[in-house]
């Protein structure tokens, strides 16, 4: 039967309305906590194209300036409740969020369940640590600018985090992954973190173990060591350092890679973040390093530097610019390289850096060499090395 898709609710988004309805009624007369995020906005280039968004094709992660760069629509949002009996603190969280590529619904997602766990704190065994089980995002460290998690351990598993021991907090999760069922895979991280190094820094650690569970499968493991310093040098900036290395079917960001890469697949980053306000003027930076060989041999090295700076001309009118640079070169080949810059007037409900939401205008430049292809992967940009768009967005977090 063929049924008009505005006329009748997917059964996806009807299983999800009923469990936000659910997690909702849960706990009435408890206060319920609704957090999310979404970024949406028209745009166009002066290609007689769609809008374009420039970013290369292969290299490391991390290497996409997103400020005027963003051609998806996405949201998500989150419902949790927090309940409290006979010293135990518990709390069910639930996540749906929702992904379109383009201006219209070619290719929209629809609602999703992203996030659904349970937690609980205050068990007499272990009374400083929190037990979850369900699909969770788990830790995570980001840089925004590039709109990328260097440490994202997400997937359906179990486990604690928070114990004291020593000086910091132990951690410990199993994930399993079935997705594709032909291939599935289990995974441990542990983590070590918030542990004092220096005045006003934290060290934390993190490894990872893979492992394909199929004929062929194959192990991994993985190991990050990330530095938090805030008041660097006794000023308002702050500053992330993260150390990375992968070995195997381990991803370098605490996370399952390919599950069918042997020992020939080994990857390192360093990634550099900087973050700070003074007055009028805030932003971030980043610079990264990287070097990812697959489980054929094949090397890929990468190198990105950029930032973003915003300037608050009033309380609510900030002139937001950012400026990226990132390259890759594989074994053998040429070293592709694109450079984007983005101007945005910025409508804010307050003059910092990190105030949201912000409605933008926007134009965006960039210029590419031929060894990076078409970094729009528009037919219009075929034979070009360069590109303009305009637009606006909004971006949003409460």
């Amino acid at each position: 039967m063929n049924t008009h898709p505005s006329r009748l609710p997917s059964l996806r988004a009807v299983r999800t309305a009923a469990a936000l309805a659910l997690l909702a009624g849960a706990g009435a007369s408890h206060a319920l906590d609704y957090t999310g995020y979404f970024r949406a906005g028209p745009g166009l280039t002066s290609a007689n194209a769609s809008r374009a968004c420039y970013a290369l094709g292969q290299g490391s992660s991390g290497m996409k300036y997103r400020l005027g760069n963003e051609c998806d629509f996405y949201g998500e949002f989150q419902l949790s409740q927090g309940f409290q009996k006979d010293g135990i603190d518990y709390r069910a969280t639930l996540m749906v969020n929702q992904y379109t590529p383009a201006t219209q619904n070619a290719g929209d997602k629809g609602l999703n369940i992203e996030q659904m766990w349970a937690e609980a704190k205050g068990f007499d065994i272990a009374p400083e640590a929190t037990f979850w089980i369900g699909k969770e995002r788990g830790r995570r460290g980001d840089v925004h600018i590039v709109d990328t998690f260097f440490i994202e351990m997400l997937g359906v598993g179990a486990g604690f985090k928070g114990q004291p021991a020593g000086p910091g907090k132990i951690g410990a999760a199993f994930y399993k992954t079935d997705s594709d069922a032909v291939h599935p895979g289990n995974r441990v991280n542990i983590e070590y973190v918030d542990m004092p190094a220096n005045a006003n820094g934290k060290l934390n650690f993190f490894a990872t173990f893979t492992k394909g569970d199929f004929s062929g499968g194959k192990t991994g493991a993985g190991f990050t060591v990330r530095h938090d310093q805030a008041q660097l040098f006794g000023t308002g900036l702050s500053n992330t350092l993260w150390l990375q290395f992968a070995q195997g079917s381990a991803g370098l960001n605490a996370n399952f890679g390919d599950l069918t890469a042997g020992s020939k697949a080994r990857s390192w980053r360093i990634v550099e973040s900087f973050n700070g306000q003074s007055g009028p003027l805030g932003g971030q930076a980043i610079f990264l390093l990287a070097s990812e060989k697959n489980g054929a041999g094949l090397k890929v090295d990468s190198a990105s530097v950029g930032g973003r700076v915003s300037y608050a001309v009033t309380k609510n009118f900030k002139f937001v610019s950012e400026l990226g640079v990132s390259q890759y070169k594989p074994d053998g080949g040429q070293t592709a390289r694109l450079t984007k810059l983005t101007l945005a007037p910025t409508l804010s409900i307050g003059p910092d850096f990190w105030s949201r939401p912000e409605f933008r205008l926007y134009v965006t430049s960039a210029k590419w060499n031929k060894a990076a292809g078409n970094v729009t992967g528009m037919a219009d940009f075929a034979n070009k090395t360069s590109g303009t768009s305009y637009g606006a967005q909004v971006e949003w977090w409460f």
